[in-house]
C-alpha cells in the first residue's frame, strides 16, 4: 500500500481531543485503537509527514492488520471517512467532526475486501451477564485454567475477554486456543496482544485445526531457527523484540528465506555481530524498492554501484592542495551507531 492524504474538517494549530470523544467513544474502544485515532489528530499538524499503512505500523509498534482493523472501526463509528481509489486501494483519511448525537451507522466507503479483512476483528466488550454465561460452560472454564497454567498467572478481566474473544467470535476450537496459548509462551511471549496478533492471522489465513496450526508453526519454527543460525545465535531462542523483527520480515514484508539470510548474513559482514535493526533497516530498502528475489537484489547493488563510481570522479575534481593525504572511505552508518552507543 501506498502513501495516503489526511484531512479534516477542523482547524488545525493544536492536538486537541473532543470531550466527546472522550466520554462517548474512547471508554468503548480497544485502547489500540485509541492509539491509531491520536496518532492521526497528531499527524494533522506535521503535514510533511509521508502516511502509509506500513508507516503507522511501525510507529505504534503494530501489525498492518491491527492499523486497518482501528481504521474501520473509527469509520464505523463516523468519526472518520476512508478514501479509496477505483483499485479499492486506501488514498486518503478524512477526520470528521465528532457529532452531537448518535446518527446511525453507514456502510463503509472502503469495501472490505480492498482491506483485506475476512475475519470478525472488531472485538466486543462483554457484559456481567454474558461473562457470568460463559463461567457456567465447563467448556470455558476449563479452557481459561489451562491458559493461566501455560502462562503461570491469574488471568486478568482483559485477558479473559481476548481469550473469550477467540473462542465466541473467531470460532476457535478449545484445542485450537490451548495450542495459539502454548505455542506463544513456549515462543518467549505472554503478551495477550501478541497472543491475539498470532491468532488474527490464523484466522485470516483460514487456520480452524490444530493440524493446521502446526504446519504453518513448523514453518515458521524452521525460518526463525535458520535466521538464528545466520546471525551466530544457535544457544537459545528470539526474545521478544526479535519475534516482532522476525514476524514483520516473514509476514509483513512476506519475504523469502534466502532473501531474509542475506540480509543477516550483510549484517554479520558489516557489523561482525548479530542485530535485527541493522538487518531490519536492509530489508526495509529492499521492501521498499519492490524486492522478491535474489536477482532483484543483484540489481539494486549494481544501480548503487554504478552511482558510487560516478560519485568518485567529483569527489576526486573537488580535492586540494592535500590531495596527497590518505583518502578514507567512512562508513556513516557505522560512525552513527557509534555515536549513539557513546552517549
Amino acid at each position: 500500500m501506498g502513501n495516503f492524504v489526511l484531512k479534516t474538517e477542523s482547524l488545525t494549530g493544536t492536538t486537541s481531543v473532543s470531550n466527546l470523544f472522550l466520554d462517548r467513544y474512547m471508554p468503548k474502544a480497544n485502547g489500540e485503537y485509541v492509539k491509531v485515532y491520536l496518532f492521526l489528530l497528531r499527524a494533522l499538524h506535521n503535514p510533511s509527514q509521508d502516511l502509509s499503512v506500513a508507516g503507522l505500523a511501525d510507529a505504534l509498534d503494530h501489525t498492518e492488520s491491527d492499523i486497518l482493523r482501528a481504521l474501520k472501526y473509527w469509520e464505523k463509528q463516523k468519526l472518520l471517512k476512508l478514501e479509496c481509489s477505483s483499485s479499492k486501494e486506501l488514498q486518503g483519511i478524512y477526520l470528521l467532526n465528532i457529532p452531537s448525537e448518535d446518527a446511525p451507522t453507514e456502510p463503509l466507503s472502503c469495501s472490505q475486501e480492498s482491506l483485506n479483512e475476512s475475519v470478525q476483528t472488531t472485538r466486543k466488550n462483554y457484559s456481567r451477564s454474558e461473562l457470568a454465561r460463559f463461567s457456567t460452560q465447563t467448556e470455558c472454564r476449563q479452557l481459561l485454567f489451562v491458559c493461566e497454567q501455560y502462562m503461570k498467572k491469574t488471568l486478568s478481566p482483559s485477558e479473559i475477554e481476548v481469550i473469550l474473544y477467540f473462542y465466541d467470535q473467531l470460532h476457535f476450537s478449545v484445542d485450537l486456543i490451548e495450542y495459539l496459548v502454548e505455542y506463544c509462551v513456549c515462543k518467549g511471549s505472554k503478551s495477550i496482544h501478541y497472543i491475539e496478533t498470532v491468532a488474527l492471522a490464523w484466522a485470516e489465513a483460514g487456520i480452524t485445526t490444530v493440524a493446521q496450526a502446526k504446519e504453518r508453526t513448523t514453518t515458521y519454527t524452521r525460518n526463525t531457527f535458520a535466521i538464528m543460525k545466520a546471525f551466530g545465535l544457535n544457544d537459545r531462542n528470539p526474545v521478544e523484540p526479535e519475534v516482532k523483527y522476525i514476524e514483520k520480515w516473514l509476514r509483513k514484508y512476506d519475504f523469502t528465506l534466502d532473501l531474509i539470510l542475506e540480509a543477516c548474513h550483510r549484517t554479520m559482514d558489516k557489523l561482525h555481530k548479530p542485530n535485527f535493526e541493522y538487518a531490519d533497516r536492509i530489508l526495509k530498502k529492499w521492501q521498499e524498492n519492490k524486492v522478491r528475489t535474489m536477482a532483484d537484489v543483484q540489481t539494486l547493488d549494481l544501480a548503487h554501484q554504478k552511482r558510487t563510481a560516478q560519485k568518485k570522479p567529483a569527489a576526486n575534481a573537488r580535492s586540494t592542495g592535500f590531495s596527497n593525504f590518505e583518502q578514507r572511505d567512512y562508513d556513516f552508518d557505522e560512525l552513527e551507531k557509534q555515536l549513539l552507543q557513546s552517549q
